[in-house]
C-alpha cells in the first residue's frame, strides 16, 4: 500500500510538471537562477551577473505574453518576503516598467522603492539601477528622491550607453534623474545647498534644471569660501537665474573676494550690463549665422506651435530649427517658457550627448525669454 501511494504521488508530480506550460516553467527557472546568483565580489563578477540577467531579459522579452503573468505573480510574492532578493527586485521590476502594461507600473515602483539604497544593487548594478530610476522618474513620484540622493548625488555612478558609444558622467546622471521632476526637484535640491558634501554637484544640476526661484538661495553661496562653489553659484545665476540672477550678481559686494573667485567674478561682471533680451537674442542669431542657417523669422503663434510640436515629436532635437526663431516668436514669453520647460523634461528621456546639447539650447532659450518676460 505504501509503495502504491508513493507511485501515485510521483505520477501526480510528473503530471503536474507536464501540465505546466513550458514557457512558465522556463520563466520560473530563470528567476531561480537569478535568485541563486551570489554577491558579486569584483567588477568582473558583477559584469558576469549582468550578462546572465540580460540573457534572462531577452528570453522574457521573446516570450512576453507567457512571461509577464509569472513575473507579476513572482515579484508580488518576493515583495512580501522579509528580505526580498535584490536582483529580482531590480531586474523583474525594471522589466515590468519597460515592457509591461501601464497597470504594471505600480508593482514596478514598489520593487524599486524596496531596493536597499546601501545594498548590493547600488554597489554592483548601479548602471541598471540608473536605467530603472530614469524610466520611473517620468512619473514624478517624490518617494524616489531619497534614492536618487543617496545613490547618485552622493555616489559616483557613470553609465555607458553602448548604442551611442557614450558615457554619462556622474553629474549628467543626476541631471537626467532630477530634471524629470521639474519644480519638485528644484525645491528639493534647494534644501541640499547647505550640505558641503554635495553643494557643488547640486549647483551643477540646478544649472540644467533650475530657475530664478533658486536665485536667492544660490546668491547666498557667493560668500562661500570655496572658489569652486562661488564659480558654480555665479554660473547658475548667469545661465538659469534670468533677470533675478543678473541683479544678484550686480548687487554682490565683491571686495572680499580673492584669488580664483575674484578673477572669475571680474570676468563675469563685465557681461552683466549687456544682459538684455535683445543682446541675448542677437547671440542666438549669431549662432544661427555661424551654422549658415536661414535668417531669423518672426513666427506667429500658429507657426510657433507647429515648431514646438516638431520639437516634442523629436524629443527636443533642434536639427533644422533655429532657436532664435522661437526667441522672437509672437507667443507670449511666459507661455513659451512653460512649453520649453515641458520640452526639457521630455528631452531628458533621451540619454545621449546630443540630447544634452539640445537641452543646453532649450535652457539658453528659456533664460533669454525670461528677459523678454520681465
Amino acid at each position: 500500500m505504501a509503495v502504491s501511494k508513493n507511485i501515485a504521488a510521483i505520477m501526480l508530480a510528473v503530471a503536474s510538471y507536464a501540465s505546466a506550460a513550458p514557457p512558465e516553467q522556463d520563466t520560473l527557472e530563470r528567476l531561480a537562477q537569478m535568485r541563486g546568483l551570489p554577491a558579486a565580489a569584483t567588477p568582473q563578477d558583477a559584469a558576469g551577473q549582468r550578462r546572465e540577467m540580460d540573457a534572462a531579459w531577452r528570453w522574457f522579452g521573446n516570450h512576453k505574453a507567457e512571461a509577464l503573468p509569472v513575473l507579476r505573480r513572482e515579484l508580488a510574492a518576493e515583495l512580501k518576503k522579509a528580505k526580498p532578493n535584490q536582483l529580482v527586485l531590480l531586474d523583474v521590476g525594471y522589466f515590468l516598467r519597460a515592457q509591461g502594461e501601464p497597470a504594471d507600473r505600480a508593482l514596478s515602483l514598489k520593487a524599486l522603492l524596496a531596493i536597499d539604497r546601501a545594498g548590493i544593487v547600488p554597489q554592483t548594478q548601479a548602471e541598471q539601477l540608473f536605467r530603472f530610476v530614469h524610466a520611473s522618474a517620468a512619473d514624478k513620484d517624490a518617494r524616489l528622491l531619497p534614492l536618487i540622493d543617496q545613490v547618485f548625488l552622493r555616489g559616483s555612478v557613470k553609465v555607458f550607453v553602448p548604442q551611442h558609444g557614450y558615457t554619462v558622467d556622474e553629474t549628467s546622471v543626476c541631471i537626467y534623474l532630477y530634471g524629470q521632476f521639474g519644480a519638485a526637484a528644484e525645491q528639493h535640491l534647494q534644501g541640499l545647498l547647505g550640505d558641503s558634501a554635495v553643494v557643488n554637484r547640486v549647483l551643477e544640476v540646478l544649472m540644467w534644471a533650475g530657475s530664478p526661484d533658486s536665485a536667492p538661495a544660490v546668491a547666498a553661496l557667493l560668500n562661500a569660501e570655496d572658489p569652486d562653489t562661488f564659480a558654480r553659484a555665479a554660473t547658475f545665476l548667469l545661465r538659469a537665474g534670468g533677470p533675478q540672477g543678473r541683479e544678484a550678481l550686480m548687487m554682490f559686494d565683491a571686495r572680499g573676494l580673492q584669488g580664483k573667485a575674484r578673477e572669475f567674478y571680474l570676468q563675469t561682471r563685465g557681461q552683466l550690463p549687456g544682459m538684455t533680451f535683445d543682446t541675448l537674442a542677437e547671440q542666438l542669431s549669431e549662432g544661427a549665422a555661424a551654422e549658415k542657417g536661414p535668417p531669423p523669422r518672426r513666427l506667429d503663434e500658429t507657426a510657433t506651435r507647429q515648431l514646438l510640436a516638431g520639437l516634442n515629436a523629436s524629443y527636443g532635437s533642434y536639427e533644422g530649427i533655429q532657436p532664435v526663431d522661437l526667441a522672437r516668436s509672437a507667443m507670449p514669453a511666459p507661455q513659451l517658457i512653460d512649453e520649453l520647460i515641458r520640452l526639457r523634461e521630455r528631452s531628458l528621456l533621451r540619454v545621449s550627448g546630443e540630447a544634452l546639447a539640445d537641452i543646453d539650447t532649450t535652457n539658453t532659450l528659456i533664460n533669454t525669454l525670461r528677459f523678454r518676460a520681465q
